[in-house]
C-alpha cells in the first residue's frame, strides 16, 4: 500500500478498534441461544457502480439494542459513463476497494424487537479506493493528433452519523437499508491526461472527468480550482459525503 494510501487505512483500524473495545462493557443478552450474526451482501455498489463490486457485510449483536459491523469488498467505477465522448482503446487499470464499519444504538421504545430488528442510528467510517487508466481515442476532433492517456488515483475518507431500518423476516432473513448518513470526508486524489491537445481543449475535457467524479464522490467538486487536474500529484481536500446503502442478509 503506498503512503498516501496508508494514513486513511490506520484511522480506519483505529475506529474498528475502538468499537470492539467499547462493546466489551455492555451486558450479554439474557437468552444463549439468541441469533447475534448477519452476513449481508451488500448490493448497491453492485447496483449502481459494476457488476463486478462483490461488498459483504458482518454484523454481530452485542446488548439487546447494540450492535456493530464491518463491511469490505472490491470497488470500480464505471469507466464507459466517464469517457462518452470519447472512444476507449484499451483499459490499462480498473480496480479498487473499500471498507467500513459502524457501531448501531437501535432504538429500545420505538422497536418492539431486539437487535437487529427495527429503527436505528450509528457511527461509521468508511474508506474508497479506486485506480483508473486508459488509453482514448477523440471522437470528431481532428486537431488532435494520437490518443489521450488517462490515469487516477482516488481516496476517500469518510466519518459520520446514519439512520437506518432493518427487517428481520422470519428470525433469519435480513433487508438493511441506510436512509441518511451524511459525513465528514476527506479527498486525496492524483489525475493527469497525457497526449497533443491544445490548452482549451484540454480544459474541456478536463471537465467532463471532473463532472461525473462529482456525480460519483459528493463533496469532490471541492478539488476544483486553478490547475485542477493540470499537473500530477496528491491533493488533499475536506467536504461533505453521504451514505446510503441496500443489504441483504442470513441470520445465525
Amino acid at each position: 500500500m503506498k503512503k498516501n494510501q496508508l494514513f486513511p487505512a490506520l484511522l480506519t483500524l483505529v475506529f474498528f478498534s475502538s468499537i470492539n473495545l467499547y462493546s466489551q462493557v455492555h451486558t450479554e443478552l439474557p437468552d444463549s441461544g439468541y441469533k447475534r450474526n448477519v452476513i449481508k451482501w451488500n448490493i448497491t455498489p453492485f447496483l449502481l457502480f459494476s457488476k463486478k463490486n462483490i461488498n459483504l457485510s458482518y454484523e454481530r449483536v452485542l446488548s439487546p439494542y447494540r450492535s456493530f459491523s464491518v463491511n469490505a469488498g472490491y470497488f470500480e467505477l464505471p469507466i464507459m459513463a466517464l469517457m462518452d465522448s470519447f472512444i476507449i482503446d484499451k483499459v490499462t487499470r480498473k480496480k479498487g476497494f473499500n471498507i467500513s464499519g459502524d457501531y448501531r444504538f437501535y432504538f429500545k421504545n420505538r422497536n418492539k424487537r431486539m437487535a437487529p430488528d427495527g429503527l436505528y442510528w450509528g457511527i461509521y467510517s468508511s474508506f474508497y479506493h479506486t485506480q483508473i487508466g486508459m488509453d482514448i481515442t477523440v471522437l470528431d476532433n481532428p486537431d488532435i493528433q494520437g490518443g489521450l492517456s488517462f490515469e487516477g488515483r482516488i481516496n476517500a475518507l469518510n466519518l459520520g452519523v446514519e439512520l437506518g431500518y432493518q427487517f428481520v423476516i422470519k428470525d433469519r432473513l435480513t433487508l438493511d437499508l441506510i436512509f441518511v448518513g451524511p459525513s465528514a470526508s476527506m479527498y486525496n486524489r492524483e489525475l493527469t491526461l497525457d497526449g497533443e491537445i491544445s490548452s482549451e481543449e484540454y480544459e474541456e475535457y478536463l471537465q467532463a472527468i471532473h463532472d461525473i467524479l462529482v456525480g460519483i464522490f459528493p463533496g469532490f467538486d471541492q478539488l476544483a480550482g486553478d490547475g485542477f487536474l493540470n499537473v500530477s500529484g496528491a491533493n488533499l481536500s475536506f467536504g461533505y459525503g453521504f451514505r446510503y446503502l441496500f443489504q441483504i442478509g442470513y441470520r445465525f
